[in-house]
């Protein structure tokens, strides 16, 4: 059965066209992603959807008695001052209200006006109480307990005011409530984000047993591969639904680029054949005086003509930069050791406790694991820039020279322009800086914008861009892909594959892992575990522990 059905929507801003003659439509079960670069109108397209914004043209139909919810990206905006929990229990909208009509019930029952009343209301309070329970409102503590175990929102954290809570903790908090409406049609914008895997995977695993139908915008490119049926595609002029997940949409969308370009180019060989054959008999029937020549002149020239009206445009095809770290190739063989780490927070807590590791040089490892399980902390001890207690030794290689991106990027001045900023970090001329800084999204007037007014996205971009021209022999990395989209994921990527030294990061992206890891190191209870392999070798491996 038909959940959503959306046809031809178009949308325009005054500065532009975002999209044109978007369709598609969603049964029950499905679940569609849309793609497409920065500004494409993604996230608009589900505003469109959720009826928070209206169409310039075409129409949206949602199943009649469907129930929608929409997880936006200002989730972390929301302010209230009430507890978690109770801005969990708004997710309930049709319980609560019943709640209050059976408390107004039983008061009515327990001092009726007359016993015709209070056998009335008698009758009103059963059917009620049958509505209620078949909304599962005896079961609302359990539901909550389900999606807050699953999220590891703990118990604290659901008795703690709202509006105290992190950007991340809110967005976590809205994400649960979403996911508590038990919705038909659920509108998800960037769900992922400030997730560690564990839960990263619980929602993959709750969406999967939705009965509903889901809408996802994600740069999260192993999300995409395991949640989605069909992926809308924003990036070209005419909008496409593939019906495949990511990975296949790759696939499929190279082929047609093939397809096209061959397309093209087999064109072009025509147009310049017939051209030549057009000069060819036009010159000979003018010298000659043949009106036979003159004519097929005139024929292959109306050929031509039919031609051009119908051609094939030359497929667009994504710039691709080269670009790279500046490596500087002498490099210690012995990077990092650590000998029995110990690191405690304020209240002596051992969030390290015993750390022995040995990183060499060329190693390229992974270190996961929960939010709060050290992985940051053990990323700012071997850097140096640990501030909490710690004992144990640390070993850096002497020849080794780090570009490190933390998670946390501050610059030393805040009051610059961003090209300026870039300039200075780099070494570089203007006209280098602007071609690295467009290579990250960094268009025209962007460079000029201040330093200290750049989004936490933007900020991550442009430590990136200045990593890429330190002359460095190990990148060190603490979420690098956070905030940043597969565009510029992909630049990233291709500066890391070139490179030839040794690479540590902190990351939950999983189709990241699987590309540069050979090592992966989980961190559990303040001890480590070392896999041989990527992320999906560690899943191997620990379901055999099972």
């Amino acid at each position: 059965m038909i959940i959503l059905d959306v046809n031809k929507l178009s949308k325009n801003f005054g500065y532009g066209q975002l999209f044109e003659d978007v369709s598609f439509s969603l049964n029950e079960g499905e679940s569609i992603s849309i793609v497409g670069p920065n500004g494409c109108g993604k996230s608009t397209l589900l505003k469109l959807i959720a009826g928070l914004e209206r169409a310039d043209s075409g129409s949206v139909s949602i199943k009649k008695g469907a129930s929608v919810a929409y997880l936006d990206q200002t989730a972390s905006d929301k302010v209230d001052d009430r507890q978690v929990i109770d801005v969990l229990k708004d997710a309930f909208i049709k319980i609560n209200e019943l709640a209050k009509t059976l408390k107004n019930y039983e008061q009515i029952i327990a001092n009726p006006s007359s016993h015709l009343e209070h056998e009335k209301t008698i009758e009103k309070y059963c059917k009620a109480v049958e509505e209620f329970s078949s909304l599962g409102g005896y079961d609302v503590n359990v539901a909550i307990d389900t999606v807050c175990s699953g999220l590891n929102i703990d118990d604290a954290m659901k008795h703690q005011t709202y509006s105290t809570l992190s950007g991340g903790e809110k967005t976590l908090v809205q994400l649960a409530k979403a996911l508590l409406q038990k919705p038909d049609l659920i509108l998800l914008d960037e769900p992922t984000n400030h997730l560690d895997i564990e839960r990263i995977e619980w929602l993959e695993n709750y969406i999967k047993s939705f009965k509903g139908a889901s809408v996802i915008v994600s740069h999260d490119r192993y999300f995409l591969d395991r949640m989605s049926n069909k992926i809308l595609d924003l990036s070209g002029i005419e909008p496409k639904v593939y019906n495949t997940n990511y990975s296949g949409y790759l696939v499929e969308r190279e082929k047609e680029f093939e397809k096209q370009m061959a397309a093209y180019q087999d064109q072009l060989l025509i147009i310049k054949r017939l051209q030549e054959q057009i000069k060819y008999f036009s010159e000979r029937g003018m010298a000659t005086n043949s009106s036979t020549l003159c004519n097929r002149a005139h024929s292959l020239q109306t050929q031509l003509n039919r031609i051009l009206s119908r051609k094939v445009e030359r497929p667009q095809e994504a710039k691709k930069l080269k670009i790279g770290f500046s490596e500087n190739k002498k490099s210690s063989k012995r990077v990092f050791e650590t000998r029995n780490l110990v690191v405690e927070d304020g209240n002596g807590r051992k969030i390290l406790n015993g750390i022995n590791l040995i990183i060499t040089s060329g190693e390229r490892v992974a270190l996961i694991g929960n939010n709060g399980s050290g992985k940051s902390t053990f990323i700012k001890t071997v850097m140096g820039v640990q501030d909490l207690p710690h004992s144990g030794e640390v070993f850096v290689g002497p020849s080794i020279k780090i570009g490190y991106l933390p998670q946390i990027i501050n610059f030393e001045n805040d009051n610059q322009k961003l090209l300026d900023c870039f300039k200075l970090e780099a070494g570089v001329d203007e006209q280098k800086a602007r071609q690295i800084l467009a290579a990250f999204q960094f268009y025209k007037e962007d460079v000029n914008k201040i330093v200290k007014n750049l989004s936490g996205g933007e900020r991550i971009r442009l430590r990136l861009a200045s990593l890429l021209q330190q002359n460095v022999n190990c990148l060190v990395f603490d979420e690098p892909t956070n905030h940043i989209d597969i565009q510029t994921k992909e630049v990233l990527e291709k500066a890391i594959d070139d490179f030839n030294g040794t690479v540590l990061f902190v990351s939950h992206d999983r189709y990241f892992i699987n590309k540069f890891a050979e090592k992966t190191i989980e961190f559990k209870d303040g001890k480590i575990t070392v896999y041989l392999g990527n992320y999906d070798y560690y899943k191997k491996e620990k379901a055999k522990k099972i």
